[in-house]
């Protein structure tokens, strides 16, 4: 058996030792006990939360004085009683206003966010899509997200990767690319790790003149422009 499958073999078998309904629960489990992220009483918005593997985590975390709000294009079954569910689109018109009724006064203390297009199997183009969700998470952050609050979001590495992390350093005082022992190797996915949100964002990078990248990794390379825990210090 290679390594990484017997690496997925091993998680999967402690998710379901561990009552989790995916081994992603370890992805956001041991990011939080390296970054300290979030912790009891915070409020958490985990967007693109189906099984609800991340929700599980967040649930545990804050504790019975937190929030943890899941949201997803597809039902996701309940998770605990500090746990909100809302089967949404984040691009649709009226997306902000449900989802801060469901948050109730202020705003969250972190976003998480494990998003996957539908794959076309077409790489350049689900590398594209994915960062292009991942934009849409930043640009509704100054709406939900606190002055010094944390962000995860899963990421594609390839070339459309460098412009989104020029995005959240312009946003937080500490970007990080992380890659937590329970991803694959093999895996292209990296996780991005802001912290301490300024309150603002930057418009996207291709609303300004082009820069030109270099080519990313395709999928099943463990190579990265970026390295993985590699501290990107704010401009």
């Amino acid at each position: 058996m290679r390594l990484d499958e017997a690496k997925r073999d091993h998680f999967r078998k402690r998710a379901k030792e561990e009552g989790y309904r995916s081994r992603a629960a370890f992805k956001i489990l041991q990011i939080n006990q390296k970054y300290k992220l979030f912790g009891e009483r915070d409020r958490v918005i985990d967007i693109g939360s189906a099984p609800g593997g991340w929700l599980e985590v967040a649930s545990k975390e804050v504790g019975p004085d937190g929030l943890v709000i899941g949201v997803d294009l597809v039902a996701v079954k309940p998770v605990g009683k500090n746990v909100k569910i809302l089967r949404a689109d984040i691009t649709s018109p009226d997306f902000l206003e449900k989802l801060h009724y469901a948050l109730g006064k202020g705003h969250s203390d972190s976003v998480i966010a494990d998003l996957s297009p539908k794959v076309s199997g077409i790489w350049e183009m689900d590398q594209f899509r994915q960062i292009d969700l991942c934009h849409k998470v930043v640009d509704l952050l100054p709406s939900i997200l606190v002055r010094s609050g944390s962000t995860v979001m899963k990421a594609f590495q390839g070339e459309e990767l460098d412009s989104l992390v020029k995005r959240l350093k312009k946003s937080f005082t500490r970007v990080e690319v992380s890659k937590p022992s329970a991803s694959r190797s093999e895996s292209s996915e990296v996780y991005l790790v802001s912290m301490d949100f300024s309150g603002q964002v930057a418009p996207r990078f291709s609303e300004a003149p082009e820069e030109e990248h270099p080519s990313g990794p395709r999928s099943g390379s463990d190579e990265s422009d970026l390295p993985s825990d590699r501290l990107l210090p704010a401009p």
